[in-house]
């Protein structure tokens, strides 16, 4: 099983029900496919960087789970036909956490060397 991140945005003017019921889906899916939800982070009501269907914010849902490739498209495919979804992406996360340490660090890195060079 490999690792997934799924982040989809829901129109938002939906009630918070209406979140659950596409997250209770999507952990059906893995359910029936072996696979497990490892991370919820609902991140709410933000405004979109660009119009959609003449919306412009959103409901923003990031979940990370684990999973075979055939949950993942039985996924997209829900998300893709309905029509409450805005947006949706669902992406390979092997080794998100190891990434993420590797670019804070060279961030840091050059902000002290940025810092370092003004004075």
């Amino acid at each position: 099983m490999q690792k997934y991140e799924c982040i989809f945005i829901l129109r938002a003017d939906r009630p918070e029900s209406e979140m659950q019921v596409r997250v209770d889906r999507i952990a059906n899916i893995l359910t029936e496919h072996e696979g497990e939800i490892t991370l919820q982070d609902r991140w709410g009501v933000r405004r979109l960087a660009y119009e959609i269907d003449d919306e412009t914010k959103g409901d923003y849902m990031l979940m990370r789970f684990r999973g075979r490739g055939t949950a993942v498209a039985e996924i997209d495919r829900a998300l893709r036909l309905d029509d409450q979804v805005l947006r949706h992406l669902v992406v390979v996360d092997e080794n998100w956490e190891e990434r993420n340490r590797a670019a804070m660090a060279k961030r840091r890195q050059a902000r002290t060397g940025a810092e370092s060079r003004d004075r």
